[in-house]
């Protein structure tokens, strides 16, 4: 089963208590949502608007977001501005604003990812459990070393009739490097409580139009960012 819901703007990062050199990535939602012709936000726009506010900005550019979103007209298409600024100008911003001016911290690179894949069992004792090895097995011939593994839930509520999915899930650790890879085979990035650590949806009601690209549109529950634990 594919888990495609729609993400939401990311709006609040622990607290940073930073060297003088650290700097540290944040992104903000491009504003381009499927089967539009608008092209959103400029990641040099993103960024002036930080500087605008007394952070200075290292780079800025375009990138998507690494985690399913929905195929739908009118959802985001998880394009996103993502900046480097320096830590300590950071932590003053927030302190100037509370919800991190509409920015969130991209926790998304780090060295590894984990992955999953449903293990086949279903409510009732049907279907047949996939051991972690044999999973791990299909990623190994693809030539993606497999870090750590172990067995997991997917923490969302499932219909209880026979045969439906128990929620059973075997997760693996690989680099990142390697997610394209791992997708490419079925298996999808775990977002994981540290990963999300900071991330909660903005609940301000989209005051324009329907059909506007406002960042602060209200989603339904249902298609909030997948938290899986």
């Amino acid at each position: 089963m594919r888990l495609a819901l729609t993400l939401i703007l990311a709006l609040v990062a622990p607290a940073i208590l930073a060297a003088p050199d650290d700097t540290l990535h944040v992104y903000q939602f491009a504003g381009i949502v499927q089967c539009s012709t608008d092209a959103g936000v400029k990641a040099e726009q993103a960024a002036d608007l930080l500087r605008g506010q007394g952070v200075k900005v290292i780079s800025a550019e375009r990138r998507k977001l690494p985690v399913p979103v929905a195929v739908r007209c009118g959802a985001p298409t998880g394009d996103v501005n993502v900046i480097e600024v320096p830590a300590a100008d950071w932590a003053l911003f927030r302190t100037r604003n509370a919800d991190s001016g509409g920015y969130g911290v991209w926790v998304f690179e780090q060295p590894t990812v984990e992955v999953y894949r449903y293990d086949g069992t279903l409510q009732c004792g049907l279907g047949k459990e996939i051991p972690l090895e044999v999973t791990a097995g299909e990623l190994a011939a693809a030539q993606i070393d497999v870090l750590g593994s172990r067995k997991g839930r997917d923490g969302l509520d499932h219909i209880a009739v026979c045969g439906a999915s128990t929620g059973a899930i075997n997760i693996f650790t690989i680099a990142q490097k390697s997610l394209a890879a791992a997708e490419r085979l079925g298996f999808e990035p775990l977002v994981t409580m540290e990963l999300a650590e900071g991330i909660k949806p903005r609940t301000k009601a989209d005051d324009g139009p329907q059909g506007n690209t406002s960042l602060q549109r209200l989603t339904d529950p249902a298609e909030r960012i997948p938290l899986l634990w």
